[in-house]
């Protein structure tokens, strides 16, 4: 039987809640302290793209390759939603792909840690394993929708029915699990790895799947 989200955050009770706070909080000096990076918000609320953690996964992904991704695809999204949200009306799926490509890149960044060989913890593991039968399974349907893929492969919980869910989609606007909150994301566009993996798909979505912050996985689901 899935657990609900209230058996989940009574298994991880033991760790204190992360709450976001909300954009009126913040001060524009904020953006460029280096110490508040981890807490700052998307770039749908800042106008500027949210900085990473690392400036590069060793053995798995280089430097270049973060920061072409980041700066040119992240970033120009951004730019480009900005641009496409001075105007309150008008350009409905441009603007909503843009905005979900914002969103979808902020999640993958902040999916991964330098630290190879995470393994979920034990509220994690808890809400997978009734689920999928195993982290493993889960972890070789995760990659099988990966490989599905031309756009973003995505674990989400459903506050509805309380299940897991992994997603395959081909683009910003299709596909989306309404209500859904994304715990894991992965960018399968080529441009997120075609410099250190040129056409090794499959390595790439093996190298993500040793990279996961399971830290962050959990804090996606206490503060949903």
């Amino acid at each position: 039987m899935q657990p609900t989200r209230r058996q989940f955050l009574q298994a991880t009770a033991g760790t204190a809640a992360v709450s976001l706070p909300s954009s009126s909080s913040y001060e524009a000096a904020d953006y460029d302290d280096a110490s508040t990076e981890d807490a700052r918000p998307s770039g749908l609320v800042t106008g500027k793209p949210k900085p990473l953690k690392y400036t590069e996964l060793e053995g798995f992904l280089s430097a270049e390759q973060v920061r072409w991704h980041h700066d040119s695809h992240y970033g120009g999204a951004l730019a480009k939603f900005t641009a496409l949200d001075a105007e309150v009306t008008g350009n409905h799926r441009a603007r909503i792909a843009k905005a979900n490509s914002v969103v979808l890149h902020e999640l993958y960044f902040d999916s991964m840690t330098p630290k190879q060989g995470g393994t979920p913890n034990k509220a994690v593991r808890a809400a997978l394993e009734p689920r999928f039968g195993s982290v493993e399974r889960w972890r070789e349907d995760f990659r099988a929708a990966a490989l599905a893929s031309r756009g973003w492969a995505t674990l989400a919980w459903h506050p509805v029915n309380a299940r897991l869910y992994n997603m395959a989609t081909d683009a910003h606007d299709d596909g989306p699990l309404w209500f859904g909150v994304p715990l894991v994301v992965l960018d399968m566009y080529e441009h997120s790895y075609y410099i250190d993996f040129q056409n090794r798909k499959a390595d790439y979505v093996d190298g993500f799947l040793d990279r996961i912050d399971w830290d962050e996985v959990e804090r996606r689901v206490r503060t949903s």
